[in-house]
């Protein structure tokens, strides 16, 4: 008799995991985004006449774009669903217009903003208050990969090029699936505190040198930017 109620707990056991496996969904997304930096990245660290100088490392960010894709598996929970998931992204800001203008006056090539996220996360989904919309919630935690494009002439000997940076990033957001295949949501992302620095590559010539020359030597003590990017996404899933 014993045995018996063991066979039959354990055949319900693998009934039920198998259940559960059975209603879990592979889904992939891809999203497009339009990104706006917020705090420290939106603002200039420092200001000159001069387009690039060894103190202009800090320049604004203005409002840009961005593309991600996900991959996540889906989980009923009884009330509502969860999901697991692992997203990369790439947001592309560049500067002011007010620096493209010094730029565009003196003929150099204006730097470019690039923040990579890579994240693992989990998202909440509810569709219990209205039919074929569903509300989700979700966060994530990974690193993030950011760069500058050089400035300068490219050509000639004033160019700026730029080290890579990774450091820890986390994204919070919220937002409505409309249907099983198309959302819209909003999201805060904290891409780090990353330290601005060149690589060998940079080259300045005699009169920025000059100017700069105590900046110059001060290569070690490198500025900072706490970026954060505030998101609005659509996706489309499948």
């Amino acid at each position: 008799m014993k045995k018996n109620i063991l066979k039959v707990l354990g055949l319900a056991a693998i009934l039920l995991g198998t259940g559960s496996v059975a209603q879990a969904q592979f889904r992939q997304s891809i999203f497009l985004d339009g990104v706006l930096p917020v705090g420290g990245f939106a603002s200039s660290a420092t200001a000159s006449d001069v387009p690039f100088t060894m103190k202009d490392m800090g320049k604004e960010a203005i409002i840009g774009f961005g593309a991600g894709y996900r991959a996540s598996y889906r989980f009923d929970v009884g009330v509502g669903e969860v999901a697991p998931f692992a997203q990369a992204d790439i947001f592309w800001n560049s500067i002011d217009g007010e620096w493209k203008e010094k730029f565009a006056g003196h003929n150099y090539y204006t730097p470019n903003y690039f923040n990579v996220p890579l994240l693992a996360g989990v998202s909440y989904l509810y569709d219990e208050l209205w039919n074929d919309i569903t509300l989700y919630g979700e966060f994530g935690l990974g690193g993030d990969l950011f760069f500058i494009t050089s400035e300068g002439t490219g050509k000639g000997n004033e160019r700026f090029a730029y080290k890579p940076t990774v450091k820890l990033a986390w994204m919070v957001g919220a937002g409505a699936y409309f249907g099983q295949h198309v959302s819209a949501g909003l999201y805060f992302y904290g891409l780090g505190k990353h330290y601005i620095d060149y690589t060998d590559k940079t080259i300045s010539n005699n009169t920025i040198a000059a100017a700069d020359a105590a900046l110059y030597s001060l290569a070690n003590k490198r500025e900072s930017r706490n970026i954060f990017e505030l998101a609005l996404r659509i996706g489309f899933h499948f």
